[in-house]
This record gives C-alpha cells, sequence and structure tokens, in this order.
C-alpha cells in the first residue's frame, strides 16, 4: 500500500493508504471472480517418493544451487495434466470457452501490496529443471517489479501454493478469465509425506465429471515422480 494518511475518530487513530497498483489489478480480479460460479474438488496426493527423489538431488552436485521445489513439480505435474486433459486448458468470456494450444501455467507470487501470476510459457515441453529456473526469474523479476504485461496476462491456468506458510488446505480463487486453478497445501506427515490439493473451477466450463479426472491426473504423477523429471 502507498501514500499512507492518518485518521482520528472513535475507533482511535487510523492509518489510510491508497492501495498499490498490483493490489487494484488483484481487486478487480478478485471482484470478477466473485461472480463466477465456482466448485471446488479435493484430494490427497501421499508425496514420499516425491519428497525423496527431491532430496536426492540436493546431495547431486550436477543440480548444485539449482535443486526444484515441491512447487515447481507441481507445475510439471499441472502440465502434463493439461496436456492430457485440454479442455481444462481454457477460458470464458461472453458465452464463449476458448481452449488454448500452448500450456502457460501460471505461479502465484507474493509481490509487496498484491499478487501476480506470471506464466510458466509452454510448461508441458519442459522438464522439472527449467521450469524451476523460469520460477526462480519469474520471482526476481516479480521482486523488481519488471514482469511484462503479456507474462501476466498469458497464463492459461494457475497454480496457488500456500504450503511454504503451514497451510495445508485453502480455496484458490479462480484467476479470471481462466477455467481453473490448482490450489497447493504444505506436505506433513513422518513416515509418509502427503499434499492436499484443490482444484477451484468454473462451472460455466467445466463440471464436476470433466474436471475430477484433471486433478487425479496431477496426483496421480505426483505419486510417481519418476514421471515428471
Amino acid at each position: 500500500m502507498t501514500d499512507s494518511a492518518t485518521q482520528t475518530t472513535g475507533k482511535g487513530r487510523a492509518d489510510v493508504a491508497k492501495l498499490s497498483l498490483p493490489r487494484r489489478a488483484m481487486v478487480r480480479a478478485m471482484v470478477e471472480s466473485a461472480a463466477i460460479p465456482t466448485f471446488y474438488l479435493r484430494v490427497t496426493a501421499d508425496v514420499t517418493e516425491l519428497a525423496a527423489a527431491r532430496q536426492a538431488l540436493r546431495g547431486d552436485a550436477e543440480w548444485a544451487g539449482r535443486v526444484p521445489t515441491l512447487n515447481d513439480f507441481v507445475v510439471r505435474g499441472a502440465a502434463l495434466a493439461l496436456r492430457e486433459h485440454p479442455h481444462v486448458n481454457s477460458s470464458y468470456a461472453d458465452g464463449e470457452v476458448a481452449t488454448y494450444e500452448r500450456v502457460n501455467v501460471g505461479v502465484a507470487i507474493a509481490v509487496p501490496g498484491g499478487l501476480v501470476a506470471p506464466a510458466v510459457y509452454d510448461a508441458d515441453a519442459k522438464d522439472v529443471g527449467a521450469i524451476a529456473a523460469d520460477v526462480r526469474e519469474l520471482a526476481d523479476l516479480a521482486a523488481a517489479r519488471r514482469l511484462s504485461k503479456d507474462v501476466l496476462a498469458d497464463a492459461t491456468f494457475t497454480v496457488s501454493n500456500l504450503g511454504m506458510f503451514g497451510i495445508e488446505d485453502f480455496d484458490p480463487i479462480l484467476n479470471p478469465p481462466q477455467a481453473a486453478i490448482l490450489g497447493v497445501g504444505a506436505a506433513t506427515g513422518a513416515e509418509r509425506r502427503t499434499m492436499r490439493l484443490t482444484l477451484g473451477c468454473d462451472h460455466r466450463v467445466l463440471t464436476g465429471a470433466e474436471a475430477a479426472p484433471f486433478l487425479l491426473a496431477i496426483r496421480d504423477r505426483l505419486q510417481s515422480p519418476e514421471e515428471l523429471r
């Protein structure tokens, strides 16, 4: 928030700040999203083997300094599932559904005063190492406020992860005009590591029967990490 001022009322002193440009853009999108008929599907993925595979990469000199995060693997799994279920890789506008050729997965990134979801272009054609590199670059550009309008507009699907904050389960808000968004929770458990996945869907575009196989496809890939390299 910017341009702060001070007001005094019966509630005491209040610091009042105008919303930053990123926050205003987020608010506009969320107001639009509130009018969308949205439903949610949830599954739990056993990511024990995935966590072990990632830990093994940490000890591999070839991966020094560039080990993918669990979220990078989720982006990879979502991209492959979108290629398998192209009807999810779509958007709604004015009574029409556009299904996209390219699989550009948006990754939600917190920035001062708001949230952005720049696109990892053609994520279905990239291995997890390339996805990790793209996400790191996007995070650096977001921190420097140097993301282009195109990279912010070109995502066809979004992954939003709050697991790093210890949040286990949440309902992500659609990023219009995209038809779906994936919410990712923290990996929990001792002997077996599990992760909650929540898929938010625009009911104008998708039914539960159409969205469920897509979410299960993501879960199955996360449970078979050899498919995500």
